[in-house]
């Protein structure tokens, strides 16, 4: 029986290596030849390079395709459209002077926001202490005078802030810290987020970087509510990304026209590489989370049966 049985498990074992290996082995064809890898205590960090292109992933399997992409012949050009999603906040705070990223990765949001905007504070926090050097070395992330990048958990680093005299106060903050399977739970509950509401200007908004095909985004979505009272959504055209945008209490809410109008200005002032007036239209005013689902709380965050769940 048990010679039967270790049979089963070497047939099994052989079938599946050449699958598994099949699947390493297109991942290394889609983004080039793999010059980079290391373990860190959080992530199994791989970088890969094709041309002038070079790519951050966090586990060679994982859920997320991709953290971070660049092109290292124009840094300006955005290869992912979350990172043109994220310049969404400066539609409602258009001049602001002090931003958090909750995230590196690559450091393209902190960098490009930087380039566009010279005289901002931006202060960075990132968990794993090896992204941050890779950031430097592999995809033109420079840390500045004003950018400044602190290795911390991000809940633990805003609980921090909020012990400070005075709180320190941030216009835009950017949640965009992302593991290789989704964003660590602990960062998307009502209890993070009254931290994080505790550190915003009163007319800042807070900018969530969210997949949208699955129900776990409108748990996302309904939390944010919760706690901010307001949240407006900018949807992916061509990505299941998604920004869930809350506002703080003196923050416009915009519609389309005030949208438009608004990228239109900072297209003019700023010459973004890209079109911000695209990122104005993905706005979705009418749209709202599914009210079966519950508020994400420490104690009740089914995030990872919530993502298997596609969205009606």
């Amino acid at each position: 029986m048990k010679n039967r049985m270790r049979k089963v498990i070497l047939t099994f074992m052989f079938c599946i290596a050449p699958a598994l290996a099949s699947q390493e082995a297109a991942g290394a064809e889609e983004f080039g030849p793999l010059i980079h890898q290391k373990d860190s205590l959080y992530h199994r960090i791989f970088v890969y390079r094709l041309g002038s292109f070079v790519t951050l992933q966090f586990g060679r399997r994982a859920a997320v395709n991709f953290q971070s992409q660049v092109n290292l012949r124009d840094l300006h050009q955005h290869m992912a459209e979350y990172t043109k999603l994220a310049f969404c906040g400066l539609l409602y705070k258009p001049q602001p002077k002090k931003i958090l990223v909750v995230g590196l990765g690559g450091g393209v949001i902190p960098r490009e926001m930087r380039y566009y905007l010279p005289a901002l504070d931006i202060d960075v926090v990132e968990i794993d202490p090896e992204v941050t050097p890779i950031a430097r070395q592999f995809f033109g992330f420079h840390e500045a005078d004003r950018i400044k990048v602190h290795i911390a958990d991000g809940r633990m680093f805003i609980r921090q802030q909020l012990r400070r005299d005075p709180v320190p106060k941030y216009d835009l903050v950017i949640l965009d810290a992302f593991n290789s399977d989704y964003i660590p739970f602990h960062l998307m509950t009502t209890e993070f987020l009254e931290q994080v509401k505790g550190v915003l200007a009163e007319d800042g908004v807070v900018i969530a970087n969210v997949f949208s095909s699955n129900r776990l985004f409108d748990a996302e979505f309904k939390t944010l509510l919760a706690v901010f009272g307001r949240c407006h959504v900018f949807v992916g055209a061509y990505s299941s990304n998604a920004m869930l945008v809350a506002l703080g209490p003196t923050a416009p809410a915009l519609t389309m026209k005030e949208a438009v109008d608004r990228a239109m200005v900072l297209q003019k002032r700023h010459g973004f590489a890209f079109d911000i007036l695209t990122v104005a239209y993905q706005l979705r005013t009418n749209m709202y989370p599914n009210p079966g689902v519950k508020v994400l709380t420490d104690d009740l965050a089914p995030v990872n049966w919530l993502r298997t769940q596609r969205r009606n």
